[in-house]
């Protein structure tokens, strides 16, 4: 798919409904579980409060702030009408809308100060997050193309941490370094969670500890190259790993390749959460499967679009060839403590594809 096909599902979702003007709105905030409706329009990633109006006819005009990020906006939306302003609000008035019915998309996940404003200046605007977002469900061949990218980084980012990782090296030293050397090979950020310990209870952000013999490193890395995201889950033993270690790691390795396996377009996503549970409570873990343990084993990838959502039971999304998303069966095991596993997956015509080139394996560091 690409991207123009993309926006003209968006413009025949908005006639359907019978709008005439749809405003997409963002607060320049990233963050892996919020959907971008201005990225989705335009494949721009705002630096600040952002707006975009398509127009029935497939017209776009962008409203960028801060009003010097213009010039970056024209460079990356050929085609698309770019006016710089100060507030985001301000500039989306000076546009004079004018009648006829609008939709919105994005205005629920804008701070108060901002949404209260853009409410009463479209009074009767009707939602449209669906329109924006449900068209976006699948990624275009440029968001696959990027999302490959983002995956290569993340490897070297983790090859580069097992390199580093030592007794007496700090989790913040491991973390900053990590969001350094991603930018450093062209991503936009990282967003790194990595914590270490004999007995991790939960993944968390780095918090100073310094690496000892017989911690085990449990870490996230999800770079974001040109607007998306990917993220791998890893596991890292300082020292040599026991052989329980070992045995728990492969029973978790083992369940996400049963994700990864019913991941097949056609089937809902919940089938694929069902798939990672069954291989754990097979083996007496049943009830760490479940809440307040576990919620989900996987989510969608943004920034544009977040869906298909959660790999949870709840969600009876199909999935479809062209929709990425993360399968992850991090789990508490009380033996062994949190561990960490997880691969960005591609739905293609017939299976589930894993971009990385190299899954989750245990790692031990030499001492």
């Amino acid at each position: 798919m690409t991207f123009e096909q993309r926006l003209a599902d968006i413009v025949r979702g908005m006639k359907a409904q019978g709008l005439v003007r749809l405003v997409g709105v963002h607060d320049g905030a990233h963050f892996i579980e919020k959907p971008d409706p201005v990225l989705v329009l335009t494949g721009f990633k705002s630096m600040g409060p952002c707006a975009v109006v398509l127009g029935d006819s497939g017209g776009r005009v962008l409203v960028v702030t801060p009003a010097w990020d213009a010039a970056r906006a024209e460079r990356i939306c050929p085609g698309v009408r770019v006016v710089s302003a100060d507030d985001v609000v301000e500039g989306l008035a000076a546009l004079k809308l004018g009648a006829g019915a609008t939709g919105s998309a994005g205005i629920d996940m804008l701070p108060f100060g901002i949404a209260s404003r853009l409410v009463a200046l479209m009074p009767g605007t009707v939602g449209a997050d669906n329109v924006v977002f449900d068209a976006a469900r699948t990624k275009t061949d440029t968001e696959i193309s990027h999302a490959r990218e983002a995956t290569r980084i993340a490897e070297l980012g983790y090859a580069r941490l097992l390199d580093m990782a030592k007794p007496g090296v700090t989790e913040d030293e491991l973390a900053v370094d990590q969001r350094w050397h991603a930018k450093s090979l062209g991503a936009e950020d990282n967003f790194v969670l990595l914590c270490a310990g004999p007995h991790n209870k939960a993944v968390a952000p780095s918090h100073g500890r310094a690496l000892q013999e017989g911690d085990s490193i449990v870490v996230e890395l999800t770079p974001s190259y040109r607007g998306q995201l990917v993220q791998i889950c890893r596991t890292i033993v300082i020292g040599q790993a026991n052989d329980l270690m070992r045995e728990k790691y492969a029973l978790v390795v083992k369940a996400m390749h049963a994700g990864i396996a019913a991941a097949q377009p056609g089937r809902p996503m919940a089938d694929v959460c069902r798939a990672i549970n069954a291989v754990l409570e097979a083996e007496g873990y049943g009830e760490f499967c479940y809440p307040p343990h576990i919620r989900r084993r996987g989510h969608g990838l943004g920034f544009g679009s977040i869906e298909p959502g959660d790999v949870a039971l709840d969600n009876d999304t199909i999935l479809e060839p062209g929709m990425l998303f993360m399968i992850h069966p991090n789990q508490y095991l009380p033996e062994v403590g949190y561990l960490l596993c997880g691969e960005p997956v591609l739905i293609t015509a017939t299976c589930g594809v894993p971009l990385t080139a190299q899954f989750a394996a245990l790692a031990e560091v030499g001492v």
